[in-house]
């Protein structure tokens, strides 16, 4: 697209896009099955046939190994779960009714926009996308301008392989995202920060439109005194490190039990050294580049305001020409400075010792509510205690990040970290409107109304109101209510699943 346009100029353009990809909608295209399995099938085509070049763009722009690029290939296993089960979850559920026939039919939503990040740019434009096409939707991609390299291949083998009567990639930056999001859409999913969360939900309540938000936030880590000491350690540098912490999962401060908190640094330590080398500056190769100078700038001033001790990395490890932040510990920063504020998304992990489980959950409360929330221990009090007291996206015991991996848990956030879920079904779900549909008998003796129609000249008869009260609240008692839904409940159970499972 054209720099010099207007974003006015911009909207009518898009507009006319999305005109035509609805006209393709509303010829039921997307709805048949066959097609839909077909897209999917071609999604996981373009990965094997090219997922050497995905990584190479990938590496380029954001730097670290072929481990790394290895991440963006999930949408393969979204595609094949879909492909597996889109009959199952595209069939009408019935639900009830015994004079007549209820049930809900999940439709797609039309034509939707998937606006997505930069940190994990295949995996979280293409995972959206194969939940969209199994949903039967036409759909247009944003990919962040922050990928130059990932991102025109991503439009060039989008447009190759997909149907492009449904399918767009549009490049471009702020003027072409608000362009976008000028126009209405059937649904709109963003992953990314809050504040551009926040345009995002304000255009979309201008047509009324629904939205998934991926958020992020400051998720947070507990290691109780029960704890696996090298197991919380192991596992919590591995995806703090990874892609240079730049993950919305990433652990983002760790509250550890003061009776094992000498071991919990001394042995996260060993790991960074080991990891980095003495020096502490380590490889961009194996930790990844932060996206942008701006972001360099913005995690030094974290660590230079944090107000706490740096056990190892620190601002004088930083390497500006390769955008390398080395792995940095904090031990004890201040809770009101900003690196206790804001998520840092990088790789510096403050830690702070806790004598109360009460007290660090007091704190973590205090805070919006995470994408995510870690807890390590073996006590199951303490686990039910943080889980009872910490609201958040999602949780793991005893490990971080892996809740999003499986395609049977649903990923998403909560409150200031999002709206919405998505991974399988729940995917599937997100694009689909559920619709509830009921079909009355008109068998004889059955062709009636609910009440009486109104008669000129004559009142309504007096003793239908009483008796309809009297049917629903005295002379079954609602003990026995209870008990009769539950037989119901039962006989009609193996029904539903020989005939509408």
């Amino acid at each position: 697209m054209a720099p010099t346009m207007s974003v006015d100029e911009l909207t009518a353009e898009y507009g006319q896009m999305i005109d035509k990809m609805r006209k393709t909608f509303d010829t039921g295209k997307t709805r048949n099955l066959w097609w839909r399995k077909q897209q999917l099938r071609q999604l996981i085509k373009m990965y094997q046939e090219n997922h050497e070049e995905i990584g190479a763009t990938i590496n380029a722009d954001m730097g670290g190994t072929k481990m790394r690029a290895m991440g963006e290939i999930a949408p393969v296993t979204s595609a094949d779960d879909c492909l597996t089960n889109i009959d199952e979850w595209s069939r009408d559920r019935w639900v009830g009714g015994l004079f007549d026939r209820q049930y809900v039919r999940p439709e797609p939503k039309g034509v939707v926009l998937i606006i997505a990040p930069w940190n994990v740019p295949w995996q979280l434009t293409m995972r959206p996308l194969t939940a969209a096409i199994a949903a039967g939707n036409a759909v247009v991609l944003k990919p962040s301008e922050l990928n130059p390299r990932t991102a025109p291949l991503m439009e060039k083998l989008v447009h190759k392989y997909m149907d492009p009567e449904c399918f767009r990639v549009v490049q471009g930056a702020v003027e072409e995202t608000t362009a976008l999001l000028n126009n209405r859409w059937d649904h709109i999913f963003y992953t990314g920060n809050g504040q551009v969360g926040r345009i995002v939900m304000a255009a979309a309540a201008k047509h009324l439109t629904t939205v998934t938000l991926e958020l992020g936030g400051k998720s947070p880590v507990i290691v109780d005194e029960t704890a696996k000491i090298d197991v919380a350690v192991k596992r919590i540098a591995l995806m703090k490190w990874s892609l240079s912490g730049q993950i919305c999962v990433a652990p983002d401060y760790v509250f550890v039990h003061q009776s094992v908190e000498k071991d919990f640094l001394d042995q996260l330590k060993a790991v960074v050294i080991s990891s980095t080398g003495e020096d502490g500056k380590g490889r961009v190769d194996d930790f990844g580049m932060i996206v942008n100078e701006k972001h360099v700038d913005r995690l030094e001033n974290l660590i230079q305001t944090s107000g706490g001790s740096i056990l190892c990395g620190g601002a004088e490890g930083i390497e500006r020409e390769e955008r390398f932040v080395p792995p940095t510990i904090i031990h004890k920063p201040k809770m009101d400075a900003p690196i206790m504020q804001e998520e840092i998304f990088g790789p510096i992990l403050p830690v702070m010792p806790y004598e109360d489980l009460e007290t660090a959950l007091k704190i973590i409360r205090s805070k919006d509510t995470p994408l995510a929330f870690y807890v390590f221990s073996q006590d199951s009090g303490n686990i039910e205690k943080a889980l009872s007291h910490v609201q958040s996206g999602g949780v793991c015991i005893n490990t971080v990040f892996e809740h999003l991996l499986p395609e049977t848990l649903p990923f998403g956030g909560q409150g200031a970290s999002g709206m919405g879920a998505y991974h399988g079904k729940f995917g599937f779900d997100e694009f689909s409107h559920r619709r509830a549909i009921l079909v009355k008998s008109t068998l004889p003796g059955m062709r009636g109304t609910l009440f009486p129609l109104p008669q000129a000249g004559k009142a309504m008869p007096q003793w239908i109101y009483p008796v309809v009260m009297k049917l629903q609240f005295g002379i079954v008692p609602q003990s026995m209510k209870a008990c009769w839904r539950g037989v119901y409940a039962t006989l009609m159970a193996p029904i539903r699943r020989l005939f509408f499972a």
